[in-house]
């Protein structure tokens, strides 16, 4: 995201993120330059060369199928002619000869074939279908085995999944006929076998995640709550965890720290639980709770829930509290012991959002400013619902003005922003335009585009000061940051930030500093002071709003721990950002924590029935970087003397030890990782802490990129797909994903808005300014009404590289053996 002001803008981790369509069903030949269809790789041996030779056409009635003999082959459809190919040693039998040709070839050649009453791999095929390397997030054996029975059915369930089509896709003349250029009809075509494919394919993709959330000793859940247009209100829970921590054989034979990653690589492995359609009930905290209760059970995560992100709701305060102290403090999870609760992370990008609406409410009580901020948002809603605007507009290669839902207060900060930068382009347009030709733009829009340089000045000075929360908005929606241990620097560097916005506001002048500077509140010389004040007063309004948020961070210790646990940071980042005196607090309280959390460690070996009678628990550039402490005193004690100071008994031996260990070099959650899986045998306790809450997320983006996609989706006029339906393609879309049946992920989800996919192609610099709109939003008359947009947060969307499910197959199977 691009601001107009020109300070330094927060140092973020930078690191670089993998890129990665899926492929269209293919003719039985494939070129040189056309990947293979998976019925091709499964059904065929690598380094065969095939003969074929001419010959007269021949009866294709049920050929092979009347051989017993027919498990020891593949069928083959080449130029439109079938060929019967053993899978041992690749010998071809051409359609029409007899069924007896293949009964003596396997009785001659493979004997033992037979005895075993089962068809051999050959070896050169097993080699094919098992993974290069090993891989962190594992099929299980049940999916894996019904990919090679059926590939061209999970390529069918592939397409509906990622386009979320109509079931009665399957009954469409042209899915037939593409049907048919396939061997013995292999796609579905029936809808009652789609439904059943379907609720299959979704058990094993269960089973599968269950596989792998087995191996991880804690889970932090994301779940929120969504209306759709249709006024049906739907729940999604995401979970994400740190893979294999419990996999010691995995760990010990990757010999690399990738088996604590994604499949791809990245310190990401977040998937959706679940997505279940709440009906017409009330959005109270009970009613959350039954319903996300279920749910916990059905996927057998009570033990395992560590954490908690939701927004700020009062609603989700009162299921919080329900959860916790109605249930889990009867049954005493391990998870919920661990943390000495399960823990509310409240949503980063949510509460900057609230704090910005104060700035926002502020602000409109000026009138210059209330009239400045109502022209802009007109004018972005002109650009979008006026055809003629929006087409002279795209001629002239000028983006357009964002159009956002006004509860999302910080778009506001990206409207303005938009404006500002191509305001002169604007300004250039509107004087272009032919007065009569043009008529109708020219009464649109002349009363709005035009603004006073003293308005400019003003709205210049508030993108500049605000832009802040703009940048970190947009921040936190990338997966590498939004993690735990960026909660600590997030809120102290607002609190950075609001110190010396009230110095600047007492008159005081604000010197540029290396790193992180606010010396833009000094403001131009042409802005007049009362002007600037208006801006300096309205985010000193909202300091009473941090505050109250910055103190749900402060007691709660984990935020703290999360820190320390980073090699990258440690308590040198906590010395770094905070005073002397509230880091002792801030200290002890971590100790107090760390003592219940390795006590539960400890007694993890004991049965069940001893575990049972624990008592309850008392109640750089990897992190945003600034520092408080300009010039530090070297003469005094450092983070590591004042912690270990507070540690003069046994009971944080491994804790203490790890404060020793000097903080790494490295500038990205990878390098940490890597540092973790490296030292696993060191500090085994820690090692499983640190690795959970670098998978804990501190917002909730992910749920919101969801509701995003179902919005797509459950619009009027699909009124008729029924909502458990949607819910079956959500989680399938997810897990298919997830687990590598798309190439590292999938196309921009605004395919599936084709309005809007085509508007300035060409033009990357509205592609970037542009957020995700519903066709329903792109009207062709000026005056028509529209719907509000649910509410999301939009991220641009990486293409990935087409891929067949064989593929995924060989890069996703973990296992030392021939599955099946």
């Amino acid at each position: 995201m691009s601001g107009a002001s020109t300070h330094a803008t927060p140092i973020v981790i930078q690191q670089d993120m993998p890129f990665t369509n899926t492929s269209s069903l293919s003719a039985p030949i494939p070129s040189r330059s056309c990947p293979a269809t998976p019925a091709e790789m499964v059904r065929s041996t690598p380094n065969t060369t095939l003969k074929v030779k001419k010959s007269p056409k021949k009866s294709p009635s049920r050929w092979m199928e009347r051989s017993s003999f027919k498990i020891h082959f593949t069928l083959l459809n080449l130029n439109n002619k079938k060929r019967a190919k053993c899978i041992y040693c690749g010998k071809m039998f051409k359609e029409g000869e007899s069924t007896g040709n293949l009964s003596k070839h396997i009785t001659a050649v493979h004997p033992s074939a037979i005895k075993s009453k089962k068809p051999k791999v050959s070896k050169e095929q097993t080699l094919d279908m098992l993974p290069r390397r090993s891989k962190s997030l594992r099929l299980s054996d049940s999916l894996v085995q019904e990919c090679q029975k059926n590939p061209e059915i999970l390529e069918t369930l592939l397409l509906i999944s990622e386009g979320f089509l109509p079931f009665n896709f399957v009954r469409l003349l042209s899915w037939g006929m593409i049907n048919r250029r396939h061997a013995a009809n292999a796609f579905i075509q029936s809808r009652t076998t789609l439904s059943t494919k379907i609720n299959l394919f979704k058990r094993y993709l269960n089973e599968t995640l269950h596989y792998n959330l087995k191996d991880t000793t804690m889970v932090n859940i994301q779940l929120d709550i969504w209306t759709s247009p249709s006024n049906i209100s739907f729940l999604a829970v995401m979970v994400s965890f740190a893979p294999n921590i419990l996999n010691m054989e995995s760990l010990e034979l990757a010999n690399d720290a990738k088996i604590l990653l994604n499949n791809r690589g990245e310190s990401r492995n977040c998937h959706l639980l679940e997505f279940v359609s709440l009906g017409h009930k009330r959005h109270t905290g009970l009613n959350i709770y039954k319903v996300f209760k279920e749910i916990l059970h059905r996927h057998d995560l009570v033990d395992k829930l560590g954490t908690i992100t939701m927004d700020n709701a009062t609603n989700n305060e009162s299921f919080h509290k329900s959860l916790v102290y109605d249930y889990l403090n009867t049954i005493k999870p391990s998870g919920h012991q661990m943390l000495g609760k399960v823990r509310f992370i409240r949503c980063a990008n949510h509460v900057l959002n609230l704090i910005f609406g104060r700035i926002i409410k502020s602000l409109c009580e000026d009138l210059l400013f209330a009239d400045a901020f109502s022209k802009v948002t007109k004018l972005a809603k002109i650009m979008r619902r006026s055809t003629a605007v929006n087409a002279s507009l795209k001629e002239h290669g000028i983006p357009l003005i964002p159009y956002e839902s006004q509860t999302r207060w910080i778009y506001t900060w990206r409207q303005v922003t938009v404006f500002l930068q191509n305001y002169a382009a604007y300004s250039k347009w509107f004087e272009a335009l032919d007065t009569e030709s043009h008529t109708h733009i020219i009464n649109r829009v002349q009363s709005i585009i035009a603004f006073e340089e003293k308005t400019i000045q003003m709205l210049t000075y508030f993108v500049e000061c605000c832009d802040i929360f703009g940048e970190l908005n947009f921040t936190f929606q990338n997966d590498e940051i939004n993690n735990l241990p960026q909660g600590v620097p997030l809120y102290y560097l607002l609190g950075h930030y609001y110190k010396l916005c009230l110095s600047a506001f007492a008159g005081n002048h604000i010197p540029k500093t290396p790193g992180m500077d606010f010396s833009y509140f000094n403001g131009p010389e042409y802005l007049s002071l009362d002007d600037k004040r208006i801006v300096l007063q309205a985010i000193k309004d909202s300091y009473g709003c941090y505050q109250d948020y910055l103190s749900h961070i402060q007691v709660n210790p984990l935020f703290y721990v999360a820190v320390i646990l980073d090699p990258t940071a440690k308590q040198d980042k906590l010395y770094e950002i905070m005073e002397d005196e509230e880091f002792t607090v801030r200290i002890s309280e971590v100790n107090s924590f760390m003592r219940n959390y390795l006590k539960v460690q400890r007694f993890s070996c004991v049965t069940e029935q001893e575990r049972k009678k624990i008592p309850k628990a008392p109640s750089h550039k990897n992190l945003l970087s600034f520092n408080i402490r300009v010039a530090p005193d070297p003469s005094r004690h450092t983070g590591s003397a004042a912690m270990e100071a507070e540690c003069n008994d046994g009971s944080l031996e491994e804790w203490v030890k790890y404060q020793r260990e000097p903080v790494i070099a490295g500038n990205s959650r990878q390098e940490a990782i890597k540092w973790w899986y490296d030292y696993r045998h060191t500090y085994p306790m820690l090692f499983k802490l640190a690795m959970s809450l670098f998978y804990t997320k501190f917002t909730s983006c992910d749920v919101e990129r969801c509701f995003s996609l179902a919005g797509r989706v459950v619009r009027k006029d699909r009124a008729r797909l029924s909502h458990n339906n949607i819910g079956t393609l959500m989680i399938l879309r997810d897990r298919f994903s997830n687990f590598g049946f798309y190439n590292g992920g999938l196309v921009s989800d605004a395919i599936l808005d084709d309005d809007d996919f085509d508007i300035n192609l060409d033009d990357t610099t509205y592609v970037d300014s542009l957020p995700d709109v519903p066709d329903h939003e792109r009207e062709d008359s000026d005056d028509a009404i529209f719907e509000e947009w649910p509410q999301e947060s939009w991220s641009p969307e990486t293409p990935t590289a087409p891929r067949t499910p064989e593929d995924s197959l060989r890069q996703a199977t973990d296992s030392p053996t021939p599955v099946g």
